[in-house]
């Protein structure tokens, strides 16, 4: 359960790193969990030290942020060990589990004040709990039954992206289920490269459908409205991707863990919003964005300003674990609809979440990309439940270092 203390820690951080010693030798030697510890470390390190080398004397540094901050990327890195360790002890099923329960546990202290109950508070945990029990039962009807449901409550409360990660998912789930079963294994990246170009045609019908009215009316208008503005659903959705850019052209090297934008930033944003057909004169800009601290809804926009290029580099280390894990599950049949899942909404909000929001899932979608990026499989098609006892998979960080 995610119950939260001062300064970003929770009390399942807290309590994981009260056990490191327990967990700790398995994480040196998981070369995925020991990668993604230093990549966080350094951006904590560079993200404290690059204000104190800044001259901007018209920035200021608040230090509750730089803790919060800090302490969030740092509790990733252990939270994520913690994980993996829970894995080889018990299995991945196990673990994976109690995760998805304790989110499920968690809705009621995380209520959004947004009268979209499903899209802001419901979806995500869920979404991740009946995943996590279809993939245990591993029935495909049950499955994609599942996954519709859950599409189709969410495109009628207004979330269309989690829909439409939920779609990519039964599409990845039948695909490899078709090529285990004509070829006995799947048609390696030029069946990964058919799936994206699946997923591309899905967003199209998707989009159509919504156009047309079938998921309501507001849904329909402001899907509408959103092309209009910015060309496509993706830009005219998250014109935030405009501030990310122009910011990022204006401090390349960051700016620091804790530092607030000054005016000439926010009227740069501004600018660059206004470029994209949105009128960031709204009141969300000054509160949202800037009012506490530099948040883009972009995790990639905001490791790079609060850490510099060592945010970046720890963005690259989670697409590294993301695609090694992914491919080396695919290859060998093995996706289960909740890892599809947690993969693929990792790299949206690699690009269109904040990172509080990220943070929630990425500690079990990275837990997760690490064992399947270390695993040595021994059966097609895998089930969840059986990367546990007696399977090849059940001790990947022994396995593999």
């Amino acid at each position: 359960m995610r119950l939260e203390l001062p300064y970003g820690l929770t009390v399942g951080g807290l309590i994981a790193l009260v056990l490191l010693p327990l967990w700790l030798p398995s994480a040196l030697r998981s070369r995925g969990s020991l990668a993604l510890g230093s990549a966080c470390i350094a951006a904590v390190t560079i993200g404290i030290i690059l204000p104190t080398i800044g001259t901007d004397s018209a920035h200021t540094s608040v230090t509750a942020d730089v803790l919060a901050r800090s302490i969030s990327v740092v509790q990733l890195a252990i939270v994520v060990g913690f994980l993996v360790w829970g894995h080889r002890v018990t299995s991945v099923a196990t673990t994976t589990f109690a995760v998805a329960g304790g989110m499920a546990a968690s809705i009621p202290l995380h209520v959004s004040d947004d009268p979209n109950l499903w899209r802001f508070t419901l979806s995500i945990p869920v979404g991740i709990l009946a995943l996590t029990l279809a993939s245990l039962v591993d029935r495909l009807w049950l499955t994609l039954a599942a996954l519709g449901a859950l599409a189709v409550v969410g495109l009628t409360n207004d979330s269309r992206s989690n829909s439409a990660f939920l779609l990519l998912t039964a599409i990845v789930i039948v695909w490899q289920r078709i090529a285990v079963s004509t070829s006995g294994r799947t048609r390696g990246w030029g069946g990964i490269a058919a799936l994206v170009a699946a997923g591309g045609a899905l967003a199209l019908l998707l989009q159509s459908a919504i156009l047309e009215g079938a998921f309501g009316e507001a849904t329909q208008a402001r899907t509408a409205e959103q092309i209009e503005r910015g060309g496509n659903i993706v830009v005219g959705g998250r014109p935030e991707i405009a501030a990310s850019l122009a910011l990022i052209q204006r401090y390349p090297w960051g700016l620091g863990t804790g530092v607030r934008a000054d005016y000439g930033d926010i009227q740069v944003a501004k600018a660059a919003m206004m470029g994209i057909g949105y009128d960031p004169n709204n009141g969300y800009v000054e509160r949202f964005m800037f009012g506490g601290g530099i948040e883009l809804h972009s995790v990639l926009g905001d490791l790079w300003m609060w850490f510099g290029l060592g945010g970046v580099a720890l963005a690259l280390v989670v697409v590294g674990l993301l695609v090694s894990g992914v491919a080396r599950g695919y290859a060998a049949g093995a996706l289960t609809p909740v890892f599809v899942y947690l993969a693929v909404r990792a790299m949206w909000d690699l690009f269109f979440s904040p990172v509080d929001s990220a943070m929630r899932v990425w500690p079990l979608m990275l837990s997760l990309a690490i064992a399947y990026a270390t695993s040595r499989f021994s059966v097609p098609v895998a089930r969840l439940s059986a990367l546990g006892n007696g399977s090849d998979v059940e001790r990947p960080v022994n396995q593999r270092g």
